[in-house]
């Protein structure tokens, strides 16, 4: 018996989380202005390597997820969560598009050859509170990005895909 109570208070103490504040969960999809879903996030303009939350008091201040690894994920896994570290408080709530150099792609970026594409959060932060011990959902947030030449580029009559 004491075998047992002692491997149940092992299993459970590997599954624990810190919860020093609440955190922040989000799915996205990528489409280009035209209404074309990319799937394939190298297929963007300027190409979104990540997506990074954008977390800003609803009364101002600097974004806490700048620069935080554990605030960006893969553009490609379409979903997000942060850590339990989000202190209490309503906060500006969106995504951020990031390029592979960790360029902020929410300006227009110039391409080799000439010409410029951009890619943005397809909407407005939205203002969520936050609480200590609770995850704080963004539903289904629209990333808008160009659609790139070598998938596609402005052509709408074909899908915003790779040859």
């Amino acid at each position: 018996m004491a075998r047992i109570v002692a491997l149940l208070l092992a299993l459970a103490a590997t599954g624990c989380v810190s919860i020093d504040g609440g955190a922040i969960e989000a799915s996205w999809s990528v489409q280009a202005p035209d209404g074309r879903g990319i799937v394939d996030c190298s297929c963007t303009c300027p190409e979104v390597a990540t997506v990074r939350f954008s977390v800003v008091l609803a009364a101002g201040g600097a974004d806490l997820c700048a620069g935080r690894a554990a605030c960006q994920f893969p553009c490609r896994a379409m979903h997000g969560a942060t850590p339990f570290d989000i202190p209490p408080g309503d906060y500006d709530l969106s995504l951020v598009p990031v390029g592979a150099d960790g360029q902020d792609l929410t300006v227009a970026v110039s391409q080799a050859g000439g010409g410029t594409c951009s890619a943005h959060s397809g909407v407005d932060p939205i203002v969520r509170t936050i609480g200590k011990g609770q995850l704080t959902q963004l539903n289904g947030v629209l990333i808008e990005a160009d659609c790139a030449p070598v998938c596609g580029g402005s052509d709408s009559t074909k899908v915003c895909t790779q040859p």
